[in-house]
């Protein structure tokens, strides 16, 4: 999978920028604040339907601006497809080879591409949510009915709080619909999570041991709200019964799939309270370059990878495990850097200098002898 080419018109500091992409690497360098990370967020906007950062989307469009435009050409093992986003303020709109796309869970996955990102510590070391949002994430790239489900669990938790909220004398027979729908959706999550949550363990301790060399044992854990059993469906809606007393008092739900907890944890310790620092960013590593060989497995596409900053605060092993991972990678590579001859890449590649939203191609023999 190749993305060939993607224009840019009133995106972030982008007024108008058209790029023809190398098939290989793609080095993006600048100084600090000048658009390289606005550029890898088009690119994974292009590909994934969505920004990697928790953005409204008028904060995508340049200021003063009505909307903003992305388009590209994205070449996979069926031809040659044509994207073409539209950001509104009230949400955006996508045309995949001329055809508006009503329903984005019918798109959701097509293009797959792992983003390396300095956020990615959080992961690991930051809230339930977001290791909850991040799994969920990859499972739609593979599933599109996760996303399906997803919404809907969301609506139908939203109607059985809205419930709790309105009577102090709620009745269990007036809420039992919802409780029906949400165990129903629940545990059709719940199951894929702990599916991807073993996958992820086996890959993440595999790569964990080679990136430090030692024998510390990596473990991903997920925890369930509530207990589990062979039928996780029934089990759900037993304790949502049995909570209804403490969630009317609350008025909120207060176990289900939107209160598990994702947990890595190393000797048996939680990784998010004991981890160092140096620690957690190298889970976080070996998270992601899981997800590579997952994706690989389940599509049988090697993904674009995403590369933003990755040289910064990296001890020298780190830095040395993802420069070799990018000369053996055989697909289609972005990353960005403040300097491109920190990049150690060997293979063929394309260099742009990005300026204050501004970019031009750049000969990588006169960057510096460390880019060949």
């Amino acid at each position: 999978m190749i993305l060939r080419s993607i224009a840019l018109r009133n995106f972030r500091n982008y007024q108008s920028e058209n790029f023809s992409l190398h098939e290989g690497l793609n080095l993006i360098y600048g100084e600090n604040a000048q658009g390289k990370t606005n550029l890898l967020e088009a690119i994974h906007i292009l590909l994934t339907f969505r920004s990697f950062k928790q953005l409204k989307t008028e904060e995508l469009i340049q200021f003063g601006q009505p909307q903003a435009r992305i388009k590209g050409e994205v070449y996979t093992e069926l031809g040659l497809n044509d994207v073409h986003i539209v950001l509104n303020k009230g949400g955006k709109a996508v045309r995949l080879n001329g055809k508006v796309v009503y329903r984005l869970t019918k798109v959701v996955g097509r293009f797959n591409t792992v983003a390396f990102l300095p956020s990615d510590l959080e992961l690991i070391k930051g809230s339930p949510q977001g290791r909850r949002r991040y799994l969920d994430r990859v499972i739609c790239n593979f599933n599109p009915e996760h996303l399906v489900d997803l919404r809907s669990y969301l609506r139908s938790l939203m109607q059985r709080n809205a419930l709790l909220t309105k009577s102090a004398r709620l009745s269990s027979d007036s809420i039992e619909v919802w409780d029906e729908r949400i165990a129903e959706l629940g545990a059709k999550i719940i199951e894929r999570r702990i599916k991807y949550t073993k996958k992820f363990e086996s890959e993440v301790r595999e790569i964990y041991k080679l990136l430090t060399g030692n024998d510390s044992q990596i473990s991903m854990h997920y925890g369930s709200s509530f207990k589990l059993s062979s039928n996780i469906s029934g089990a759900f809606k037993e304790r949502l019964k049995s909570s209804l007393d403490v969630d009317r008092r609350r008025g909120y739900t207060s176990v289900g799939p939107h209160r598990d907890l994702i947990e890595f944890r190393i000797d048996g310790k939680n990784a998010n309270e004991f981890a160092s620092q140096g620690e957690a960013k190298t889970i976080a590593i070996a998270l992601k370059v899981s997800e590579i060989e997952i994706s690989k497995i389940k599509t049988g596409r090697t993904p674009i990878l995403l590369l933003d900053d990755i040289t910064s605060e990296l001890d020298e092993r780190r830095k040395s495990f993802l420069f070799q991972l990018l000369n053996e990678f055989r697909g289609q590579i972005f990353v960005t850097a403040t300097n491109p001859a920190e990049i150690l890449f060997k293979g063929e590649k394309r260099l742009f200098h990005i300026k204050a939203g501004s970019a031009r191609a750049a000969d990588s023999k006169k960057v510096g002898s460390s880019l060949n």
